[in-house]
């Protein structure tokens, strides 16, 4: 089975952004922005970095940039990340990352949370020209890893990500991190965890569904 990570929020802790905003109920509000201008870019075709989209995020809410890049390339791993990833391996399956950031931001983030040496390959909506939730990104990974939609299975912690992977014929698992919820007229995804400790067992044993 390939098994393909979204990374921030997934993966990757947005806390350290805190220190950019009045409060984590900001930082909340312009990850929100950035996540509605991603959606506004899938649906109607054009493209835009998602690191600009951030800043500009940045500016329309404070007026003023800061230097949320850096600090972007060096967020540190959910704790239960790791060993997820290292089990599945374990298990026999190939694991690949497909980021929204430009490639060489997802290459840095990976490195920096010591994520990069368990992935055989790393992906970024940007060599597909479109942001997920549109299908060209999903589709990248697919013809690149020359497997079926059915033999792949998308995981992240966000319900728009579930829902693009699953139009474009992917199997899906949930991750309910605090405070992310599934889309309510969506397709249920494979299976709901609670962080990736339970990945590895996950799509053979039924799960009960939680929104976070």
């Amino acid at each position: 089975m390939l098994w393909v990570f979204d990374i921030n929020e997934t993966m990757l802790d947005l806390t350290p952004l805190d220190a950019h905003f009045d409060s984590p109920e900001d930082r909340e509000r312009w990850f929100a922005l950035v996540i509605h201008g991603a959606l506004v870019s899938a649906a109607t075709g054009r493209y835009r970095d998602f690191s600009e989209l951030g800043s500009a995020g940045y500016r329309q809410l404070h007026g003023a940039g800061s230097d949320l890049g850096a600090t972007m390339r060096a967020l540190p791993a959910h704790p239960d990340v790791a060993g997820g990833l290292i089990a599945l391996r374990a298990a026999g399956h190939r694991l690949v990352a497909l980021g929204n950031s430009p490639k060489a931001v997802v290459d840095a983030q990976l490195a920096h949370a010591r994520l990069a040496p368990s992935f055989d390959a790393v992906y970024s909506a940007e060599q597909a020209g479109a942001l997920k939730p549109s299908a060209a990104p999903y589709r990248l990974v697919l013809e690149r890893e020359g497997v079926a939609p059915s033999e792949a299975v998308m995981v992240a912690a966000h319900g728009w990500d579930i829902a693009g992977a699953q139009a474009a014929g992917l199997r899906s698992v949930f991750v309910a991190r605090p405070g992310r919820s599934l889309l309510p007229l969506e397709p249920e995804p494979d299976a709901v965890v609670a962080d990736f400790t339970a990945l590895a067992g996950c799509l053979g044993t039924p799960l009960s569904r939680s929104d976070g």
